[in-house]
């Protein structure tokens, strides 16, 4: 049963098949119906009829007896009843005068000539003089008087079986079964075809949402039946058309950079991935170079969102057509072409799929830096950019793309340690130390949370009297086994890993609170804390030193913040923004390492700055090098005519000192007069015992 049952489910999948059985069952249902309504009409007119015959024939049989039963001449009117009863459709047939006296008999016939009929058919007959008729058990009974002359002589009564004169009903029924079976034969083919005609679209529906399941949407489903199944198709083409677009924007999105219409991190990723396993199974070499740019955060700042978008843009076409040249010029022919990808902010990487020598990898990077050197012209500014590269040989320095492109940023970060616009190679070295900057970044976290970091103050001093008159704060890390770390040591790692300024608001409130420690021990010295561009760039930076400053109980004119040039002048309108409140309450703000950056003198004079800070590069040179004194001459005449003070850093030598002091500088700041110190010890310093007349 199992087989039948399994082809009998196959079978059933078919549409077509389905309708067929569904008509055919239906079709046999209707013949069945009307069979059955032709057989009781059929039956009913069959029994009329037989009825009908039974009378005639009974009729004849009167008719001829009738002058027979007048005259009473029994041989005569034996032979007549005798021949009748012969016939095969007759079983039994009398005859009898008026009073209902049997005069002959034949056949099956309860009475015998003489005896008086009792039958209620024959005396309803002679009674009524009319015929009278009964069926009874499948047997016609008919009595039928009898006329001589007009006059009533007597009545004949047969017996007539109803098959004897009416069709068998089985015949009727064969019959029918038979129309029936042809007509099956005939039209449950003629409706298989038709069906299948009329279903044909829907295969076409079913085979196209067969390919649209394996993605295959580009297609279209031509149905011209002007019924529902053409709305339908109509309906399927374009629910295929959006599918087909939403599809392609999907992965469009999932694997395109929408800035530069590079491929982007996981489509490099993917491909990486191929390149790299064919390379081991073909025992060949490629690369994978890793591409940031130099001084975009600079350049974004000040052009905006907008502009830098179009700025990466520019560099995105500039890498592709490099490596396109690159590989009509120099590359492998036989080998895939170079991919430029973005992987996301100014970072990019492009993909070598074979290399011949490493060098090959050496002159594409340099081809790609020489294409970004070169000025970009956006909104009618030239924009300078640089380019740090750094390369991952594989399957030498890794075989999948994770392990490449950590390797190839580490020697990226190599190239720009070493000045940028160059190309570093990966070395294994170069993992070690980047395992101890994270090290080093865990453990600065930690100092952040245990208090490790403590605040050293370096002494300004006037430069006519040198008397104390300020003092640098500048934070320390006290290592727990390394001891005490400068900033050099750390703090590139805080900036790289976000901690700069919650060290930097740390140092604001530490100084606060110890130079008003050192109020109420009666010192005033004014302390200056510098800030770095993250706290600056933050919309909270004023109300954070507010707190400061209402924490610790320090007045605001004892608190002197510095900016660098660069952060000063990224964006000048947001600078005056965010420092005039402070300014209003008294707070002094001062420009280090002034004349290292690119400031605009049109700004500069807008700008509310209390104080230059000469860049101790400029005072350790100023007296061998006449292009150095000549720089800090200009800034001290610049700020004489915006009426700022200037504090001249990296002091060391009594001959700078004088020299500062001939040309009007205001404060200074080195090892001449003290290291960064410890709190105790500036209050030390600060007592008036301790200060010394350098002059």
């Amino acid at each position: 049963m199992a087989p039948i049952r399994h082809a009998f489910a196959r079978v059933m999948r078919s549409l077509v098949m389905k309708f067929t059985l569904l008509c055919g069952v239906i079709l046999v249902a209707a013949t069945a119906s009307l069979m059955a309504v032709e057989f009781q009409l059929k039956r009913s007119e069959n029994n009329a009829s037989g009825l009908r015959h039974a009378t005639l024939i009974t009729e004849l049989f009167a008719s001829n007896s009738a002058s027979f039963i007048r005259s009473g001449e029994t041989s005569r009117l034996n032979s007549v009843v005798n021949e009748f009863g012969a016939r095969e459709e007759v079983t039994g047939v009398y005859a009898a005068d008026v009073n209902r006296r049997v005069l002959s008999a034949a056949g099956d016939v309860n009475y015998a000539v003489g005896d008086r009929a009792s039958d209620h058919l024959i005396q309803s007959a002679i009674g009524a003089v009319d015929t009278r008729m009964e069926v009874v058990s499948g047997n016609i009974r008919v009595a039928e008087p009898v006329f001589s002359d007009g006059r009533l002589v007597g009545a004949v009564v047969a017996n007539i079986p109803l098959a004897a004169v009416a069709r068998p009903a089985s015949a009727l029924i064969v019959r029918q079964v038979l129309i029936a079976i042809i007509a099956l034969v005939i039209f449950l083919p003629l409706v298989a075809y038709l069906i299948n005609r009329a279903l044909a679209p829907v295969a076409k529906l079913t085979e196209a949402a067969r390919l649209a399941s394996s993605r295959k949407l580009d297609l279209r489903i031509d149905v011209q039946t002007g019924d529902e199944l053409e709305v339908l198709a109509n309906a399927f083409n374009r629910m295929f058309a959006r599918l087909d677009a939403s599809v392609k924007r999907v992965h469009r999105l999932a694997y395109v950079d929408m800035i530069t219409e590079l491929p982007n991190r996981e489509r490099f990723r993917k491909e990486l991935e191929q390149v790299a396993r064919d390379a081991i199974e073909k025992d060949q070499e490629g690369a994978v170079l890793f591409l940031d740019l130099d001084r975009f955060k600079r350049v974004n700042d000040s052009l905006g969102i907008g502009e830098g978008d179009r700025l990466l843009e520019a560099v995105g076409r500039r890498l592709r057509e490099a490596a396109r040249a690159w590989d009509l010029a120099d590359g492998d022919a036989s080998a895939g072409p170079s991919m430029v990808a973005r992987l996301g902010g100014d970072e990019f990487t492009i993909l070598m799929p074979r290399l011949r020598d490493a060098t090959d990898a050496a002159r594409l990077a340099r081809r790609v830096i020489d294409a970004v050197r070169r000025p970009f012209e956006i909104s009618g500014h030239q924009v300078f950019l640089g380019l740090s590269v750094g390369a991952a040989v594989f399957p030498r320095d890794g075989a999948d793309p994770e392990t490449l492109l950590r390797h190839a940023d580490l020697a990226m970060d190599a190239a720009k340690r070493a000045g940028g616009n160059a190309c570093e190679f990966f070395e294994s070295a170069m993992n070690q130390s980047a395992f101890e900057r994270l090290v080093l970044e865990n453990e600065l976290r930690e100092a952040v949370r245990e208090d490790q970091l403590v605040v050293y103050y370096q002494p300004k001093v006037g430069m006519n009297d040198g008397a104390l008159s300020g003092a640098e704060a500048l934070v320390r890390w006290q290592h727990p086994t390394a001891g005490l770390l400068s900033p050099g040591a750390f703090i590139q790692a805080a900036e790289e890993c976000g901690l700069i300024g919650e060290i930097g608001d740390w140092v604001l409130r530490r100084a606060c609170h110890e130079a008003a420690g050192l109020m109420a021990k009666g010192h005033s010295v004014p302390v200056a804390v510098n800030v770095s561009a993250m706290q600056f760039e933050s919309d909270t930076f004023a109300d954070t030193v507010i707190d400061a400053l209402n924490e610790s109980g320090l007045p605001p004119e004892m608190l002197e913040l510095e900016l660098t040039e660069s952060t000063a002048m990224r964006d000048p309108e947001r600078v005056l923004k965010q420092i005039a409140p402070l300014r209003e309450m008294g707070v002094t703000f001062a420009i280090d390492d002034f004349g290292t950056g690119h400031s605009s003198l049109s700004y500069l004079t807008r700008m509310p700055f209390d104080v230059f800070k000469i860049d101790q590069t400029f005072v350790r040179d100023m007296s061998e090098d006449e292009h150095a004194r000549v720089v800090v001459e200009t800034i001290l005449a610049l700020a004489k005519s915006l009426n700022l003070k200037t504090v001249a850093e990296g002091v060391e030598t009594a001959e700078q000192y004088a020299q500062l002091r001939g040309l009007g500088a205001t404060l200074a700041q080195g090892y001449l007069f003290g290291r960064p110190m410890p709190l105790e010890d500036l209050e030390r310093f600060a007592e008036p015992e301790a200060g010394s007349n350098v002059g």
